[in-house]
């Protein structure tokens, strides 16, 4: 599979390199090239040329230190610190002149009540489970009026000659 891969992407390459573009090259009416440089010459042209010329600056390096400090006058806050009063805890004596109720917890024994079965006299009668008498067949001897004489099969042993094959005769057996 690669080896068709590769067979194809070379016969695309050389396929595309077959392809060369046909070239016209316009020429003059006697097939000499367009202008004065045909046949008879070409005319020169002997006037000035003009000349322009461009002066670029360039850079020239000059050693700076570096850090370089430059003095920057620009107001700033300045903190300050001031004394801030606060208050401080004093003790206030508080009149009273009514009694002030207190609450306390007194933990008192509570008795835990025991479950006990007490029977309760329903005066509805409530149908309750008995046995009941399911009749079940047995068997029972009936009495026959003209007794069938019952034919019970035996089997009988029959002798049959069986063949008994030699070897060297297995051709005539099928």
């Amino acid at each position: 599979m690669k080896s068709l891969v590769c067979l194809m992407l070379i016969s695309v390459a050389l396929a595309a390199a077959e392809e060369d573009k046909k070239t016209v090259e316009k020429r003059g009416l006697y097939g000499l090239g367009y202008g004065g440089e045909g046949l008879y010459g070409g005319e020169l042209d002997h006037g000035k040329v003009a000349i322009a010329i461009q002066e670029k600056p360039v850079a020239v390096p000059v050693p700076v230190p570096k850090p370089y400090p430059v003095p920057v006058d620009r107001p700033y806050p300045v903190k300050v610190p001031v004394a801030v009063p606060q208050p401080v805890p004093v003790p206030v004596p508080v009149p009273k002149p009514y009694p002030v109720i207190q609450t306390k917890t007194v933990a008192v024994p509570v008795e835990k009540p025991v479950p006990v079965t007490v029977p309760v006299k329903v005066p509805v009668p409530v149908p309750a489970p008995y046995p009941v008498k399911v009749p079940v067949a047995h068997p029972y001897p009936v009495e026959v009026p003209k007794p069938v004489p019952v034919v019970v099969k035996q089997p009988v042993l029959v002798k049959e000659p069986t063949p008994v094959f030699l070897k060297g005769y297995e051709h005539f057996v099928h």
